[in-house]
């Protein structure tokens, strides 16, 4: 990345909207992914209080903020969004999409239809509010688990209970006799709804009644908690780590989406935690574009290339035997038709392949170990042509080939109708990879 120098006065007052009024009238200083820039004024320095703040930006999402003499360094890589300081906002775009597709690709790559929530979020500068685009595609995919059905699950408890009921703990039950509690200590399994499942969009929903600012977004909140079992435990706190607990399988695999919506959530509720004051206009948010884009044209090939193909997101195929053990290789894309592999296709965020970069060793080694002769690199489109990599020792080639994500989500948010749509896109994903 090349320095840019940037003067925060001069950029404000070529960029006229670039003052956050609500806020108190803060400088946004707005930069892209992959951007290293030095903003000079020497009003906009981190406090002492922000330092936490700082170091939890460069752990978690590699932004990188240091005070220098005369202003402020801001350098970035693959996380967008934005976060509100005491003396500026920061606010980081995608280079590869548009702010106006960005809540579309949010629920795009979630299966969300978007159009109820438009209403709502026509303010100016959207994209000050990122975090609401989040909520609104995790509200979508609540509403759709509801529809399915509240997950129920047996619930192992231990209580004293007026009846002898499972298992019965018998150093716990010497103690209620000692104690005169003529209850019974058992331990049993209980059939609820109250799982560690439905606590989480419990959990979540509680916050995003405070975290949105829309009065009917507030409402569709409570009416969705309220569509909950009474006996579902809202808990005081749950951590990223509290998803690991959970193994998807046929009984409760509609819960997966929501639960990636509410990580993401809660993953960013947790920058408040260091003296984010609940007062301040912006609500901190902030996502990784590489995983966008992977789920992106998962979604495009799996529901959009041709009904008689079918497109496996991450397909695991054992490829690694280390110390006895098998370890798989998981494409982005594996395209089937008939039970037999057409080809492989990896999702690439990034401008172009290096040169005997990692990249290029890694399709390549795809396409050997699938016995395939071909595979394609699918990028974000900026202006570059399409291209092919050829190996001709091993007989084998790779096709670079782009996509404009803005064109792709203008369609498909267009006002066609789901065939003429589905028959566009089609249209320019075969001519991408031909059947």
């Amino acid at each position: 990345m090349t320095l840019q120098l940037r003067t925060v006065s001069q950029w404000v007052n070529e960029h006229g909207k670039m003052v956050h009024e609500e806020s108190g009238g803060l400088p946004v200083l707005e930069l892209k992914e992959h951007e290293d820039v030095k903003w000079i004024g020497e009003d906009y320095d981190i406090s002492s209080t922000e330092q936490k703040l700082v170091q939890t930006l460069e752990k978690d999402y590699d932004i990188r903020i240091t005070n220098v003499s005369d202003g402020i360094r801001i350098s970035t890589k693959n996380d967008v969004g934005v976060m509100q300081f005491e003396k500026f906002i920061l606010k980081v775009k995608p280079k590869f999409v548009e702010f106006k597709n960005f809540g579309r690709l949010l629920d795009f790559v979630n299966n969300i239809p978007s159009e109820q929530f438009d209403d709502e979020i026509q303010f100016e500068g959207k994209f000050d509010h990122p975090i609401e685009l989040v909520i609104g595609s995790f509200l979508g995919s609540v509403e759709k688990l509801i529809q399915h059905g509240i997950y129920k699950s047996y619930v192992e408890h231990q209580d004293d209970v007026s009846f002898l009921k499972g298992k019965l703990i018998m150093k716990n039950q010497i103690l209620n006799d000692v104690k005169f509690n003529m209850k019974f200590n058992c331990e049993f399994d209980e059939f609820t709804s109250n799982n560690l499942e439905n606590q989480i969009i419990r959990f979540t929903l509680e916050h995003c009644k405070f975290l949105t600012k829309f009065p009917k977004r507030k409402k569709l909140i409570q009416k969705l908690i309220s569509k909950f079992d009474s006996q579902i435990e809202v808990k005081k706190r749950i951590v990223v780590n509290d998803f690991r607990k959970i193994a998807y399988t046929r009984l409760n695999s509609q819960y997966e989406r929501p639960h990636k919506l509410a990580k993401l959530i809660i993953k960013n509720i947790g920058l408040q935690s260091f003296n984010y004051q609940r007062t301040k206009f912006i609500v901190p948010f902030f996502v990784k574009m590489w995983d966008l884009w992977e789920k992106f044209l998962g979604n495009l090939f799996e529901n959009y290339y041709d009904d008689s193909v079918r497109a496996i997101q991450q397909d695991s195929h054992s490829a690694w035997l280390i110390h006895g053990e098998s370890h798989p290789i998981k494409p982005d894309l594996v395209l089937y038709q008939n039970g037999k592999i057409l080809t492989v296709a990896d999702a690439k965020y990034m401008r172009e392949l290096t040169i005997g970069g990692k990249e290029m060793y890694q399709i390549a080694f795809y396409i050997n170990h699938l016995s395939l002769s071909t595979g394609y690199a699918i990028l974000p489109f900026e202006n570059n042509l399409d291209y092919e990599i050829q190996v001709p020792l091993q007989k084998i080639s790779i096709k670079v080939r782009h996509i404009p994500m803005d064109k792709y989500l203008d369609i498909l948010y267009s006002k066609q109708s789901q065939n003429e749509i589905k028959k566009e896109i089609s249209s320019k994903l075969k001519k991408l990879i031909p059947l």
